[in-house]
C-alpha cells in the first residue's frame, strides 16, 4: 500500500521526469524483485535469530533516521532539522513544480531538485513551514546549477521546526531513492502481515482448544520475544501474569499490593507511541468490559513493532476466554445459590440436605459462623442497558463477590440471589471479611454496596435466622446510615431489641403512644413529628431546640403545649419520654422494614406479613 501511495505522489512531476522514472524501474524490475524477495528473507531469518526471537525491525514505519542508514542514502547529509530524524516514511513524493504543497501528504518524505524551489530565502522559509505544517517527515534536495546551496535562513528554519532537511549527492538517482525507500517500505509491511498471520494462528489455537487466560499470557509473551505480559481486571488484579514481573514494577506498572496500576496505563499523559514501553489494550464482550491484556517491554529487549496489533488480537481471545468461564462458571453457580437458598431459608430441601450438599461446594457449615448479605445500589445509566448486558453484569457481580469472599475464607459458602449477595463465613472475621469484600467490590467500578452481618451461630440450623438478623442490619443501617454502610447485628442497640418483638406488638404500642399526633393531617402531622424527634434529641431542652429548628422560643413553646396536648406531659415525665423516643423509633422501622403501617392504625397486621412474604428472596437461576 505504501508502494502504490508512493507512486501516486511521482505522478505529480513532469511527463519527462515520469517516463525517465518508469523506464528506469522497467529496465531494474527484475533487480528489485530479486531484492525484495531477498530483502524479506533476510528481515524472516533475522526475525529467528536474533536475541529472544526478536526481529531488529521493531516498527512498521520507516523514519528518516533509518532511511539514511540504507546504501543508496550513506553518502547523503542532514543539515538541519535534527531533532526530527524519528519522524515516520509512509511513502515518498518528487517535487517537480513549485506549488507543490497542495500535493503532499503526512508522512511523506519530498525529493526535489534545485529547479522548482524558491529562490528567494525568505519564500524558501514559508515552504519549509507549510511542509512541516503538513506533516511531512523532511525534504530531500538535490543541488545542481539552479542552487548550489542552501540559506542559512532556510536551515535555521528548519531547526526550529525539527524538519530533516538532507543533501542528496549530485551522483545519486532520484528514482534510486525512490526504489529503495518503496522496497523498504513494502518488505516491513510484507513482514507485518506476515507476522500478524502468524499471531493469528497462535491465538486462534490457544482459543480453539480452551488452553485459559495462563496459556493465553505464555503464548503472547513467546510471540513478541519474552516480553512481559498480564491479564488483569477492572481493577488491576492480576489474572494471570508471565513470571517477569520486574519489567512490570521497572515500568512503574506494579503497586505494592501485586495488582497493576491501570490508571497509569491509562492516564492521558502515558505514553502511546510506537516508542511507549507497553501495549494494552481493552478486553470487551457482550457489552462488558472485563479488564486489560498489558505487554511491556523488557530492559534489555524492544518489542516488535507489530506488538499493538498482537494485543489486540490476544484481547479478543481472552474475552472468548473469560466469556467461556462466566458461562461453566454460571451453571455451577446455579446449583450453588440453589444449596445456599435452601440453606438460609429452611426451603423445601431441608437444613440436614443443604447441610450435607454444602460439603461438595468446598464449603465448611461445622463450625461458629455469620451470615453477610449485601446488596447492590442502581449504577446511573444500568437502568439503560440491553437485558443481555445487565444479566451479564449481574452475573459478573455474583461471580466477584463469591471470588473476594473465597479468597478471605477458602470455607466460606457464598452465592447470589436475584437481589442480594450471601456469605456464610467464620464469625471471627466476618466484619473484616464483609469490609474488605466491600470495599473490593467498590474498587473494582462495580457501584456501591451495602452490607449486613448477622450475630455468631454455633449450629447449621441456626443460619435461616442468621440470615434474617442479616438482612435486618442491611436495611436498618442502609436507612441511618446511608448507601454504602456495613452494619453489625450485634451493634443495632435498641433497634435489635424491637426486631424480635411481634409486629402486632409493636403496632399496637405506636398507636397508643403516638395515636393522636399520627392522625392529624398533613403537613401538621409531619412538622408536629419532626419537632418531637428533635426535643427528644435534645433531651427535651426547649430552648436548645427552638435553636436547632431554628425557631423563635414563644414558637416553640406553643409547639411544645400542642404535643403535650395530643400525647400527654413529658418534657418532666423520664418515663413518658421514654416511650415516645421507642415509638418513634419504630415509626423508623415501619420505613426500614416494611412491617408497619402505624401512619394509619385502620389497617391490619396482615400487611405488613404479605409485605415481607413479597420480598422473600429468589436464588438465581
Amino acid at each position: 500500500m505504501g508502494a502504490v501511495a508512493g507512486r501516486r505522489s511521482v505522478h505529480v512531476g513532469t511527463a519527462n521526469s515520469e517516463v525517465a522514472m518508469c523506464e528506469s524501474t522497467v529496465r531494474s524490475s527484475d533487480q528489485q524483485s530479486d531484492r525484495m524477495s531477498s530483502d524479506i528473507v533476510t528481515s524472516r531469518n533475522a526475525e529467528r535469530a536474533a536475541p529472544d526471537g526478536v526481529s531488529p525491525i521493531t516498527r512498521m514505519t520507516l523514519t528518516v533516521a533509518e532511511l539514511l542508514e540504507h546504501d543508496v542514502m550513506r553518502s547523503a547529509s542532514i543539515v538541519a532539522g535534527r531533532g526530527g530524524l524519528e519522524r515516520g516514511i509512509a511513502c515518498l513524493n518528487v517535487m517537480s513544480v513549485p506549488d507543490i504543497v497542495r500535493w503532499t501528504r503526512r508522512d511523506e518524505f519530498l525529493l526535489a531538485t534545485g529547479y522548482p524551489l524558491p529562490r528567494d530565502p525568505d519564500e524558501f522559509s514559508g515552504l519549509v513551514e507549510q511542509l512541516s505544517e503538513r506533516g511531512l517527515a523532511g525534504l530531500g534536495v538535490k543541488l545542481d546549477q539552479y542552487m548550489s546551496n542552501l540559506a542559512p535562513k532556510v536551515l535555521a528554519t528548519a531547526d526550529r521546526l525539527n524538519f530533516p532537511v538532507i543533501i542528496i549527492p549530485h551522483e545519486t538517482a532520484l528514482d534510486e531513492v525512490l526504489s529503495q525507500a518503496f522496497t523498504i517500505i513494502v518488505n516491513r509491511q510484507a513482514l507485518a502481515l506476515k507476522l500478524t498471520h502468524d499471531f493469528h494462528h497462535r491465538l486462534l489455537t490457544v482459543a480453539l482448544t480452551g488452553g485459559g487466560l495462563a496459556l493465553l499470557v505464555k503464548e503472547l509473551s513467546d510471540m513478541l520475544g519474552g516480553a512481559a505480559v498480564a491479564i488483569v481486571d477492572r481493577a488491576g488484579s492480576v489474572r494471570a501474569i508471565s513470571d517477569d514481573r520486574a519489567s512490570f514494577e521497572q515500568a512503574g506498572l506494579l503497586r505494592s499490593d501485586g495488582c497493576i496500576a491501570i490508571e497509569r496505563l491509562l492516564d492521558a499523559s502515558s505514553p502511546t507511541s510506537s516508542d511507549a514501553p507497553w501495549s494494552v489494550a481493552k478486553i470487551s464482550a457482550g457489552g462488558l468490559e472485563h479488564g486489560y491484556v498489558i505487554a511491556v517491554d523488557g530492559s534489555q529487549r524492544r518489542l516488535p513493532f507489530v506488538r499493538t496489533t498482537a494485543v489486540e488480537q490476544a484481547a479478543l481471545v481472552a474475552a472468548l476466554e473469560i466469556t467461556r468461564e462466566l458461562a461453566v462458571a454460571s451453571v455451577e453457580r446455579h446449583f450453588a445459590s440453589n444449596a445456599l437458598h435452601d440453606l438460609v431459608t429452611g426451603g423445601s430441601a431441608g437444613g440436614v440436605d443443604s447441610v450435607a450438599y454444602a460439603t461438595t461446594f468446598g464449603w465448611n457449615l461445622n463450625r461458629t459462623v455469620s451470615v453477610i448479605v449485601a446488596r447492590q445500589h442502581e449504577l446511573p445509566g444500568a437502568i439503560d442497558l440491553h437485558p443481555r448486558a445487565r444479566e451479564l453484569a449481574a452475573l459478573r457481580v455474583v461471580n466477584q463477590w463469591t471470588s473476594l469472599v473465597r479468597n478471605h475464607d477458602s470455607a466460606a459458602a457464598a452465592a447470589g440471589f436475584a437481589a442480594e449477595l450471601v456469605a456464610v463465613v467464620d464469625a471471627g472475621k466476618a466484619e473484616h471479611i464483609a469490609r474488605m469484600v466491600r470495599n473490593e467490590l467498590v474498587t473494582t467500578g462495580l457501584g456501591n454496596f451495602s452490607v449486613g452481618i448477622s450475630g455468631p451461630g454455633t449450629a447449621p440450623d441456626q443460619i435461616p435466622r442468621l440470615y434474617q438478623e442479616a438482612r435486618v442490619a442491611l436495611a436498618v443501617g442502609n436507612r441511618l446510615t446511608g448507601a454504602g454502610a456495613v452494619t453489625s447485628y450485634s451493634r443495632l442497640g435498641i433497634y435489635r431489641l424491637l426486631c424480635n418483638v411481634g409486629p402486632d406488638d409493636l403496632r399496637s404500642f405506636v398507636i397508643e403512644t403516638l395515636g393522636p399526633l399520627l392522625r392529624l393531617p398533613q403537613p401538621s402531622r409531619s412538622d408536629l413529628l419532626t419537632t418531637l424527634s428533635a426535643l427528644l434529641e435534645n433531651r427535651c431542652n426547649v430552648a436548645e431546640t427552638a435553636r436547632t429548628l431554628h425557631y423563635h422560643y414563644n414558637t416553640m413553646r406553643y409547639r411544645v403545649a400542642k404535643l403535650e396536648h395530643l400525647l400527654g406531659p413529658f418534657i418532666d415525665d423520664a418515663e413518658a419520654s421514654m416511650r415516645i423516643s421507642v415509638a418513634l423509633r419504630l415509626l423508623e422501622m415501619d420505613e426500614i422494614l416494611g412491617s408497619l403501617n402505624a401512619s394509619d392504625g385502620s389497617e391490619s397486621s396482615s400487611h405488613g406479613r404479605q409485605h415481607a412474604a413479597a420480598r422473600q428472596p429468589k436464588a438465581i437461576a
